[in-house]
Order: structure tokens, then C-alpha cells, then sequence
């Protein structure tokens, strides 16, 4: 099923699972994502997360940021210093 982030949000803080600032998240997106299940209540707490997680990581980030390499996401700052 196809379920909006504030339909998410909600059911995730009923369940109290995630932290607030991923709710906020959440409930400021227009965007939806797809869980399993033919209602909201029967898929799983940890499919609820995955579905969650990757919504709010689609919207915190820019285009423009996700098509930098998966390889070059955490590597510690340049540091070097040319002269």
C-alpha cells in the first residue's frame, strides 16, 4: 500500500517508536513510500522504520547530493593544505 509521511508519522509515534525530529520529518513531506500490508496497523514496527528512514532521508537531501558516490559518503574532510 502506498501510505503519505504523516499517515506514517502518526502511526509510528502511536506505536512510539522513531524520535521526534524523524516525525517532524515526516509530517513536513508531501511524499509517500510503499509497505507491505493491506493496512497500515499490520506491517511490521521494523518495515515501518525501514519505509520511514528512507522517506526522511528522500526528503532531508537534495537532488543534487544524492548523486554523489555511496563511496565518497563519510570520508573524513580533506585536510590536506597545498601551497
Amino acid at each position: 500500500m502506498i501510505v503519505r509521511g504523516t499517515e506514517l508519522a502518526s502511526e509510528l509515534r502511536r506505536r512510539h517508536l522513531g524520535r521526534s525530529e524523524l516525525h517532524a520529518c515526516l509530517t513536513r513531506t508531501a511524499s509517500s513510500t510503499w509497505v507491505p500490508g493491506a493496512t497500515l496497523n499490520e506491517a511490521p514496527s521494523e518495515l515501518l522504520m525501514l519505509a520511514a528512514l528512507s522517506l526522511a532521508d528522500a526528503v532531508a537531501r537534495p537532488a543534487a547530493v544524492q548523486a554523489v558516490s555511496p563511496l565518497t559518503r563519510g570520508a573524513p574532510p580533506d585536510t590536506s593544505v597545498s601551497w
